[in-house]
């Protein structure tokens, strides 16, 4: 059934070309959807709101992840997904000339992002699958170099590409272009992949040789979804709720996270606890449910981790600053000096932040790796903490003296981006060291969905609130934001030995 050649395929030949193409989607969604939007005249709130909210799916990967375990095979999984990619691409592409642009774009934005993530989940499963682990070790820079440089081309190059179209097509024209370009790539990658991947021999989902239903399915298929709709209304009704007291946005966002935690935690450890045990307890046993009730004692199990509230503290609020300023950078380089802007073109904004601040944000990465390797996350959380916070200070200053010279400005950028790359290589450690021990990829697939619900509450109040306060107040308010990043840090308990590197 698997093919024994392809099976043992050179990694070289798949590798890069594979996490490029995961990152492109991620950087379409997540950074390109921000410029475009700029563009085409929509406000602040709005875009930083709905783009904020596009982070959903990768918050729900870690209740995904195990139906992608369960039906066909990771192959298959990685493959589907490009081809929804590569038609949604095409999709925004045909989308954006419209008079309701926003809303078709938004909805395809949406069926990219639950794409993308579900390639993530299936991508990193299957590199795991068809490498040995010295050579899962061997290919780890790779993975990243290459994710690296996707973000590159779609936040740097295909930024300035629209930049250089738009003056004789418009905007519109200009970005159905780069979608049309980036459709065009993205569908010879995944020609390219649905004949080089390899076959991996123990690529099976768990109920690959077993006869479903087609109600049995729709049980499995519904219940996520239901969850996932659970979840969502839940963000609506609370955002709901704390709004009729007219709270300011920050509180807002601070207010929903922390009930939304509680009640998540409160709902496992009882709940979903007891529901677990039953079943464990059942002499008969749904040999259906099984994978998922696997998923749901590892959930169980983690929210029962000593210590779970200054984790979920840390994991939720480290980048709470980050997160809030991560939507207005590319607003506020764009937006004219008598709003508060910089003003710069479109394609200078792809260099200044699409390219000069991701290699930054690159090297930042690559150091930070480095540092903890041979002292130790505990020895370095510190000092990644400050380093990570206190270059906010550049955004207060370009906010403030709103300067013209554009190389003070790409500096500016890079300085903030390096310290929060160097200062994220903490939070990953962090992550990687909670995650350790028994389930150890279920534990860490749900830091990556906290971490994601940590990037989407507040990115979506922040455009309401820099247009309320302007750009000078709202940078200030970020570095105040920078605060329960301290807090959480001091909180947290960290063994000194990890991430530090044993001696051969």
């Amino acid at each position: 059934m698997f093919e024994s050649k392809s099976a043992s395929r050179n990694p070289w030949v798949w590798i890069p070309t594979l996490y490029f193409t995961q990152g492109i989607p991620y950087v379409m969604v997540m950074s390109v959807s921000v410029m475009m939007y700029k563009n085409l005249g929509v406000s602040n709130s709005d875009i930083a709101f709905f783009t904020s909210l596009l982070y959903f799916p990768w918050f729900l990967k870690f209740a995904w992840g195990p139906f992608i375990d369960m039906f066909k095979t990771k192959r298959f999984w990685t493959i589907s997904m490009q081809l929804i990619v590569s038609i949604a691409l095409f999709g925004i592409a045909f989308s954006t000339p419209t008079a309701i642009y926003w809303q078709l774009t938004l909805i395809i934005f949406a069926v990219m992002a639950f794409a993308s993530a579900t390639h993530d989940i299936a991508a990193d499963g299957f590199y795991m699958l068809s490498l040995e682990q010295q050579q899962q070790a061997a290919f780890v820079g790779v993975r990243s170099t290459f994710y690296r440089v996707a973000t590159i081309v779609g936040s740097g190059l295909l930024v300035v590409i629209a930049g250089q179209l738009a003056p004789g097509m418009g905007f519109k024209g200009a970005w159905s272009i780069v979608f049309i370009i980036t459709g065009s790539l993205f569908i010879l990658l995944f020609l390219y992949h649905k004949f080089i991947l390899p076959y991996p021999s123990d690529d099976i989902g768990t109920l690959k040789n077993k006869k479903l239903s087609a109600s049995q399915i729709g049980l499995l298929a519904g219940g996520f979804f239901i969850f996932a709709g659970i979840v969502y209304l839940a963000f609506l009704l609370l955002g709901f709720i704390i709004s009729l007291f007219n709270v300011q946005s920050p509180w807002n966002t601070i207010v929903t996270t922390i009930t939304l935690v509680i009640i998540l935690v409160v709902l496992f450890r009882t709940f979903v606890a007891s529901f677990v045990e039953k079943f464990e307890s059942a002499q008969s046993k749904n040999e259906m449910l099984v994978p998922f009730i696997e998923f749901l004692k590892a959930f169980v199990i983690f929210m029962q981790k000593k210590d779970i509230w200054n984790i979920l503290g840390f994991l939720l609020l480290f980048r709470f600053a980050e997160a809030q300023l991560v939507k207005l950078v590319q607003p506020f380089l764009l937006d004219p000096r008598s709003e508060g802007g910089l003003e710069l073109t479109t394609s200078e904004v792809g260099i200044v932040y699409g390219t000069v601040g991701i290699i930054a944000l690159t090297a930042g990465g690559l150091i930070g790796g480095y540092v903890i390797s041979r002292q130790g996350l505990k020895f370095w959380l510190w000092p990644m903490v400050i380093i990570m916070h206190t270059p906010d200070l550049a955004f207060v200053y370009l906010s403030h003296v709103q300067p013209d010279n554009f190389i003070l400005i790409n500096a500016a950028v890079a300085f903030e981006q390096f310290g929060y790359g160097f200062g994220f290589t903490a939070y990953m450690m962090f992550m990687i060291m909670i995650s350790q021990g028994e389930h150890k990829t279920a534990h860490y697939a749900i830091c990556t969905g906290i971490m994601a619900l940590g990037m989407m509450l507040p990115g979506m109040y922040s455009g309401a609130l820099q247009e309320q306060i302007g750009y000078p107040r709202f940078f200030e308010w970020v570095l105040i934001s920078t605060i329960p990043g301290f807090i959480v840090a001091g909180l947290v308990k960290i063994d000194p030995g990890f991430g530090k590197k044993k001696p051969a």
